[in-house]
């Protein structure tokens, strides 16, 4: 059973910054929302997979944002499964204003992952039917990411509750929401996030600390990682480009 998700939100005070749009974390948010009703419809979702003791984990998302909605305004978000290949699957989403205009894009792999023993779980074939077919799908966000090595003051963050998902680790938008207030208020009043390109590396758990770093490699394009501070290890690494 494959079919567009459709799903209309509309744009709240509490989303949005000095311009009165939405920010680009919650425009995130809106889409990871219309897909988790999207797995609760087709019944595959964190808890419908729960007594088999597997859950869906996020790998990496490629996001192209082309207008920012306002305050009061209406947006739909349209989303659906876009393939499966062993380990992962893949989701599209589309965010249109009222006047249809496309505001937003995101390209997604996912995988399943074993609840007891945190391993990767090979998708399903039963889920291929849940697959859309379309010839207007988003390429497969495979770009390659780096780490900063070159970074002034880390953003420190300790993992507290309202970090936190269903599944007791720190929400995927949380962490995209840390890379952006790292950057300070200088840096975001004049400009705009045009593609944020983030891979998931591992998790992230509360009572822990964490460092953001950030690296400058052109006027406007700058690399990031979200690092355990007590172990080093990536959490998040990202890349984003601003005009």
């Amino acid at each position: 059973m494959s079919y567009i998700h459709k799903e209309t939100f509309r744009i709240r005070p509490s989303e949005i910054n000095h311009l009165k749009n939405i920010h680009p974390y919650h425009l995130v948010q809106l889409m990871q929302e219309a897909s988790m009703q999207h797995t609760i419809g087709l019944k595959v979702s964190v808890w419908d997979l729960e007594e088999k003791n597997i859950s869906w984990v996020l790998i990496k998302m490629d996001v192209h944002f082309y207008r920012y909605p306002a305050l009061g305004e209406n947006v739909e978000v349209q989303t659906y499964p876009s393939g499966l290949d062993g380990f992962f699957t893949y989701r599209d989403y589309f965010v249109y204003d009222e006047s249809g205009f496309l505001c937003a894009t995101a390209s997604s792999t996912w995988t399943l992952l074993d609840t007891i023993n945190r391993k990767m779980v090979r998708i399903p074939e039963s889920f291929s039917s849940l697959v859309y077919k379309s010839e207007h799908l988003l390429p497969i966000p495979i770009q390659k990411l780096f780490t900063p090595t070159n970074t002034s003051a880390d953003y420190m963050v300790t993992v507290n509750y309202l970090h936190l998902d269903w599944n007791g680790h720190v929400n995927n938008v949380q962490l995209i929401k840390m890379i952006f207030e790292s950057l300070g208020t200088e840096f975001h009043i004049d400009r705009f996030l045009k593609r944020l390109i983030i891979q998931f590396k591992s998790e992230a758990t509360i009572g822990q600390g964490l460092m953001v770093r950030n690296e400058v490699i052109t006027n406007n394009k700058v690399i990031h990682a979200i690092k355990n501070e007590a172990t080093g290890k990536d959490i998040v690494i990202a890349s984003t480009i601003w005009s």
